[in-house]
C-alpha cells in the first residue's frame, strides 16, 4: 500500500472534532469522558497536530482535567484521592453525606496525568502526596491493585496504571513493589503470556500491562528469563493473522492490537520479528477516509481509542512523519522528554527507583 494512504491532516480533524462532538452513542461514556480526551490529545500528539489546537484552549483542557482532581478535605478521604473520569458528577465533590458516590478511578489518574504531560503542563497543581496515598491504598495483600477504593475490581490493567502513576511521580515509596511484581509473576501462564489475574486465559491487553509494568520497575528480567522471554515472543508474534493482531487465539484481528502487542514486543526488543509491511496494510485498510479516525475492523465505525492505538502500533514500526512513542507509558517520546525534565526539575527528595532513563 502506497505512504501516500496516510491521510494526515484527516486524521488530525477526526481528533479535534472528537474534542467537541461524538455520535450519540457515545453518551454512555460520559462518565469516563476523560478517557476519550486522553485518547484524542495522545492521538494529535503522535500525529504532530497539538499546535492545530490554540493556547486557550489547550489552557481550557488542562482546568477541566484539574476539576476532576480530588483532595482530602471533610467529605473525601485521602484513599479516594486522585482524577475522576467527568464532570458528571462533579457537584458531589464537596456535597455531605455524597462521599461514596465521589471517588478517584486510577485509569483515570493516570490518563489525566498523561493529558497533563502532553499539554505542557508541570503538574504543580498535582496534590502529588494525596495521589500516591491513593494509589498505596487500593493496593492488596496478594500485590494486585484495585480500580477505585469502594468495591473496585483488581487486575492487572490496575496493577499497570498505578505503577505507571508512581513512575510519573517519581515515588513508589508507598506501594510495595515486591508484592505487586509476584502478583504479576502468578498471571504467567503456560502458553508464556499473562492472563489478567492468575489462572485467566492469556490476553494481549493483559500481556501489555504486565511486561509495560516489569519494564517501568526495571524488573522484566526478573519475571521473564530468556527461556520464558522467547515463549511469550512467540505467543505474541503468532497474534499477527490477516495482516493485524488478534488479542488471543481464534479471535479476529484488531487495530488495537497492533498496539497493545506491538508494544510488548517493542519492549522486549523483538519488534523486527513481525511483518510490519501487512500490520501497516492492516491498520490502513480500517481507516475511514471519509470521516476519518481508524476503527477495530470493517465491520465497525471510528473511535478515538481505536483510532489513537491504531497510529501507536503504526508509530512503533516506523511510520514517516508520526512521532515515536514511549511504549512503556504510552505517551509520545517529546511527553516523556518533558517529564523527564519536570522530574529533574523537582526539588522532592523522593527517590526514584524506576527505569526513567531508558531510550525508547
Amino acid at each position: 500500500m502506497n505512504k501516500l494512504d496516510f491521510k494526515f491532516e484527516l486524521h488530525k480533524k477526526y481528533f479535534r472534532r472528537s474534542l467537541d462532538l461524538l455520535p450519540g452513542e457515545s453518551a454512555v461514556f460520559d462518565y469516563s469522558r476523560l478517557t476519550i480526551l486522553y485518547f484524542a490529545l495522545i492521538g494529535l500528539d503522535i500525529l504532530d497536530g497539538l499546535d492545530s489546537l490554540s493556547e486557550d484552549r489547550k489552557k481550557d483542557i488542562i482546568e477541566w482535567v484539574y476539576r476532576l482532581q480530588l483532595v482530602p478535605n471533610e467529605n473525601c478521604s485521602v484513599h479516594k484521592c486522585g482524577f475522576m473520569g467527568s464532570t458528571t458528577v462533579i457537584h458531589l465533590k464537596n456535597h455531605p453525606g455524597s462521599e461514596k458516590y465521589c471517588e478517584s478511578n486510577v485509569a483515570m489518574t493516570y490518563m489525566a496525568l498523561c493529558i497533563l504531560i502532553t499539554m505542557g503542563d508541570n503538574l504543580s497543581r498535582v496534590n502529588k502526596s494525596a495521589v500516591l496515598q491513593g494509589v498505596a491504598s487500593l493496593q492488596k495483600p496478594d500485590g494486585s491493585f484495585k480500580s477505585n477504593y469502594e468495591h473496585g475490581e483488581s487486575d492487572l490493567r490496575f496493577v499497570y496504571c498505578s505503577l505507571a502513576i508512581c513512575n510519573i511521580l517519581n515515588d513508589s515509596s508507598g506501594i510495595n513493589v515486591n508484592n505487586a511484581i509476584k502478583f504479576i509473576s502468578k498471571c504467567l501462564n503456560y502458553d508464556g503470556a499473562f492472563g489478567q489475574n492468575p489462572g485467566t486465559e492469556s490476553h494481549g491487553g493483559s500481556t501489555y500491562c504486565a511486561v509495560a509494568s516489569l519494564s517501568l520497575l526495571n524488573k522484566l528480567n526478573l519475571v521473564l528469563d530468556d527461556n520464558k522471554s522467547k515463549i511469550l515472543e512467540r505467543w505474541a508474534v503468532n497474534r499477527q493473522t490477516k495482516g493485524g493482531f488478534q488479542g488471543r487465539p481464534n479471535k479476529e484481528a484488531d487495530t488495537c492490537y497492533s498496539f497493545w502487542l506491538g508494544a510488548t514486543l517493542s519492549i522486549m526488543g523483538s519488534l523486527n520479528r513481525i511483518n510490519s509491511e501487512r500490520n501497516r496494510a492492516f491498520a490502513l485498510h480500517n481507516a475511514n477516509l471519509i470521516t476519518g479516525g481508524f476503527s477495530k475492523n470493517m465491520e465497525s465505525i471510528p473511535d478515538p481509542m481505536h483510532t489513537c492505538l491504531s497510529l501507536c502500533g503504526l508509530s512503533l514500526i516506523g511510520e514517516e512523519n508520526l512521532n515515536p512513542i514511549n511504549p512503556a507509558l504510552n505517551i509520545t517520546v517529546r511527553a516523556t522528554n518533558y517529564l523527564k525534565q519536570i522530574q529533574a526539575d523537582s526539588t522532592s527528595p523522593n527517590k526514584n527507583i524506576f527505569n526513567t532513563d531508558t531510550d525508547y
